[in-house]
């Protein structure tokens, strides 16, 4: 703009020598009065664009720079997930019942990750985990059950289930991510146990269920904006024995996925050298705490289903307390030791069926002990808590001796109260034998003391 200015302070001194010319020579005048013309149409163009460059901005605005990433925090994410599987069971009953294994499921879910951009401590320390909420309707249709005595097919038809879920990357390179997921909820049955038309279908006793997924995957990323990927998941459903029968289901198989982001992220992942280091301080350092926990537990006697045969099983409670020394070993990961101890006095009813049904020479006792190693994962106020025990004292009578084991499995999810420092928290429990057979549900209220 400088070189225009001088180019036309200099056009002005010969547009002023060309009129004194004119003047004394006439016939100078028609030469310079093309010249003059083209002289005013390049200064109008040049203060056009003197006038054009003042209104410009100095740099583009926010909204208008080009960035994969819009939020710096998170985005959404939907997804469409179909799966075959196949209904696992080698018992008596299975092998008599049922003549059709296949399962089909269909879910839609909504999931909320952290950008890679993020400097959040726990997002960086779990790879920035997925939290998902969605719909499930599982089609049973194809399973045939009914027994070779009987004129009529029993069947448990669909299952439609609300759920929340985490997604943990384990590995990303690339375009590729190999993750693994937990998924809890509630499910709804339509055609659940039934003693008069549905009474070969032991394995959804009540209309309602708890519902617990997981699976491992592999995902590709063919765009910005979207996404596939094939998975093997195990799916569960049971009533957590607050109702009999409860005998569960039991799946696995393979699964498809389609996904969608509703903002465009990067196709290729970062090294981790490349991504911003966290910003937060480690809210727990390494450290030893002690924890404590007391619970109720509500459970529905098979020994009883036994004998009648009727759906609405009454629940029998129990106190169930935890002591456990656990070491704090990183941000998101803690590990210890823990002695369980239950006080069961329904455990004298088991005794009166036992003896309605003449098995004698059991033990009962309502006092249950079990030494357990116990790991936690925190994110945020949120935890996953799960046990691997074994029975140091458990008498409960003949049904016992059949179902259960000496090794026992606990899951817990618990929410601690920031308020207190996260040294109260709340819960709720799923005891099981055998990795797949539900022996009660828990609520639970514990404390941290360091």
């Amino acid at each position: 703009m400088i070189f225009l200015k001088i180019r036309i302070n200099i056009r002005t001194v010969q547009l002023a020598m060309a009129s004194m010319a004119a003047a004394l020579f006439p016939f100078y005048a028609v030469a310079s009065t093309a010249q003059e013309q083209a002289a005013y149409s390049v200064s109008s163009s040049v203060q056009s664009l003197e006038a054009y460059e003042d209104t410009m901005p100095q740099s583009l605005p926010s909204s208008m720079e080009i960035s994969p990433v819009k939020n710096k925090q998170g985005h959404w994410s939907l997804s469409l997930n179909l799966n075959e599987s196949y209904l696992s069971g080698n018992d008596e009953y299975a092998s008599e019942t049922i003549h059709s294994r296949c399962v089909g499921y269909y879910d839609f879910r909504m999931s909320w990750q952290a950008n890679p951009e993020t400097t959040l401590a726990y997002d960086q320390a779990l790879k920035r985990p997925k939290f998902m909420m969605g719909l499930l309707y599982a089609d049973f249709d194809h399973l045939h059950i009914y027994k070779e005595d009987k004129p009529f097919e029993s069947k448990i038809g669909q299952i439609y289930t609300a759920f929340i879920g985490m997604n943990l990357a384990l590995v990303r390179k690339g375009r590729w991510t190999a993750s693994a997921e937990i998924l809890n909820g509630v499910g709804y049955c339509p055609n659940s146990y039934d003693e008069n038309y549905n009474q070969d279908q032991e394995l959804i006793g009540s209309p309602f269920s708890i519902f617990v997924g997981g699976g491992v995957n592999a995902a590709f990323r063919l765009s910005p904006r979207w996404s596939v990927a094939l998975g093997i998941d195990f799916k569960h459903y049971s009533n957590a024995t607050l109702d009999r029968p409860n005998r569960g289901v039991n799946t696995m198989g393979g699964t498809v996925s389609l996904s969608y982001d509703l903002e465009p992220q990067p196709l290729r992942h970062k090294e981790l050298s490349d991504l911003p280091q966290a910003d937060e301080p480690e809210p727990y350092p390494k450290n030893f705490y002690v924890e404590g926990v007391v619970g109720v537990a509500g459970k529905a006697l098979f020994d009883r289903f036994e004998i009648y045969g009727e759906k609405h099983n009454p629940i029998y409670g129990s106190f169930t307390t935890m002591l456990s020394a656990m070491w704090r070993w990183h941000l998101v990961n803690a590990s210890g030791v823990g002695l369980d101890y239950t006080y069961a006095d329904y455990v004298y009813r088991i005794r009166d069926y036992d003896l309605m049904r003449e098995k004698t020479g059991y033990k009962y006792s309502p006092h249950i002990m079990g030494l357990s190693l116990r790991h936690e994962w925190f994110y945020h106020h949120m935890s996953l808590n799960v046990g691997l025990g074994v029975y140091l004292k458990k008498q409960s009578g003949y049904t016992a001796s059949l179902r259960e084991s000496r090794i026992y499995q606990t899951v817990s999810l618990r929410y601690s109260i920031p308020y207190t420092h996260d040294r109260l928290f709340l819960g709720y429990t799923i005891k099981a034998h055998k990795f797949s057979r539900v022996d009660n549900a828990q609520i639970i209220l514990g404390c941290r003391i360091n």
